[in-house]
C-alpha cells in the first residue's frame, strides 16, 4: 500500500467519480483507475462498487476511508517535524467562516482552542457559503461555518449549530418601528434591500414571501450585513436580517420581530461527509460540540 494510492482512494471517495477525481488530482483517468486497481488487489478487497456515474464506497472502502485519512496526517505531521528540525511537531488546522464569523463567537472559539492546543496553527479563511463549499470539496480547508441553505450541498455534511430569529431592519423614524411585531403582509408595499441571491439568508426570505403569496420588491443587493445596514439607514429600503448579526453592526437602525416562524437563520458546521478526521480538527469539532449554542426553535 503506498502513499500515492491512498491519496488516490480519498480523492475517488470523497468526489465520488474517477472522472473528477483525476482532474483534481491532476493525473490520466486511466492511470488513476490502474492505481485503484492495484490498491484493492494488494488489499484483496474491492473499494468501490463503480457504475456509469458513480463510484460508491463498498464495506472494505468505508473501513479503509478512516484510517486513510490518519495514516496521511501522521504522514505530513511527521514530515513538517523532520522538515523544521527536532522538537514538537506544529500542525496546521484550515477552515472557513462566512464574514462576521457565522453569528458565533468564533474569535472566542478559537482562542480557547490555541490555548489547549499550543501546536497547532489555526488558518481562517473568510468567504462566501459557495467558495467556502468548493473549498471544502478541494480539501482546501477542513471546517467551514456556514448558513444553512435550503438546498443542501452535494457531497458535504452540514451539521446545525445554532438558530436565529430574522428580524425586520427599519430606517429610524419610519411606521413600523412602534410595533412590536410585525406580519409580512403589512409589508407588502414596501421596498426592500436584501443580499444576493445566492445567500441563504436571501433565500429564506424568498421562499417566506413566496409561500405567502406576497409581493416584494428588491432595489438594491449585496452580500455584506453592514453595508446592507448601511443602505437601510439611508432610507433605500427595508431589510430582513439574522438579529444576531444586525445587533453586532451598531448601524442605527431599528429592528423589530416579524410574526413568521419559517424566518430564521440556521448556522451549520460544514465538513466532508466523513467529518474531520485530523487530530486538531477533531480537538475544535469536540470543543464546538461543548461551546456551540444547540440548535433552537424560534415559533
Amino acid at each position: 500500500m503506498e502513499t500515492r494510492q491512498l491519496r488516490h482512494f480519498l480523492a475517488v471517495a470523497d468526489l465520488g467519480t474517477f472522472t473528477a477525481a483525476a482532474e483534481r488530482l491532476r493525473i490520466s483517468q486511466p492511470g488513476l483507475s490502474s492505481s485503484i486497481r492495484a490498491l484493492e488487489h494488494g488489499l484483496g478487497a474491492q473499494l468501490f462498487v463503480r457504475s456509469r456515474k458513480r463510484a460508491t464506497l463498498t464495506e472494505a472502502g468505508r473501513n479503509l476511508y478512516a484510517g486513510a485519512r490518519r495514516a496521511l496526517a501522521t504522514l505530513e505531521a511527521v514530515e513538517t517535524q523532520i522538515r523544521r528540525g527536532h522538537g514538537v511537531a506544529k500542525s496546521t488546522l484550515r477552515v472557513g467562516s462566512i464574514p462576521s464569523f457565522a453569528g458565533l463567537d468564533l474569535a472566542a472559539l478559537l482562542s480557547r482552542f490555541t490555548a489547549q492546543n499550543p501546536n497547532v496553527d489555526v488558518d481562517v479563511t473568510v468567504g462566501m457559503p459557495l467558495r467556502l463549499f468548493a473549498d471544502l470539496i478541494e480539501e482546501k480547508i477542513e471546517l467551514g461555518f456556514v448558513t444553512m441553505p435550503l438546498d443542501l450541498p452535494e457531497n458535504l455534511k452540514l451539521t446545525p449549530l445554532a438558530t436565529y430569529p430574522m428580524v425586520l431592519a427599519c430606517p429610524l423614524g419610519h411606521r413600523l418601528t412602534t410595533h412590536d411585531s410585525v406580519q409580512l403582509e403589512a409589508l407588502a408595499d414596501e421596498t426592500f434591500v436584501d443580499f444576493r441571491p445566492e445567500l441563504a439568508a436571501r433565500q429564506v426570505t424568498d421562499h417566506a414571501f413566496t409561500t405567502a403569496r406576497i409581493p416584494r420588491t428588491v432595489r438594491v443587493t449585496c452580500n455584506e450585513i453592514g453595508s446592507l445596514l448601511e443602505l437601510v439607514a439611508h432610507g433605500l429600503g427595508l431589510a430582513i436580517v439574522p438579529r444576531p448579526l444586525a445587533i453586532a453592526t451598531r448601524v442605527p437602525i431599528a429592528l423589530v420581530p416579524l410574526d413568521n416562524a419559517s424566518l430564521v437563520w440556521t448556522v451549520a458546521a460544514a465538513t466532508l461527509p466523513n467529518g474531520v478526521t485530523s487530530d486538531a480538527g477533531l480537538a475544535l469539532w469536540n470543543l464546538i460540540g461543548d461551546n456551540a449554542k444547540p440548535v433552537r426553535d424560534e415559533r
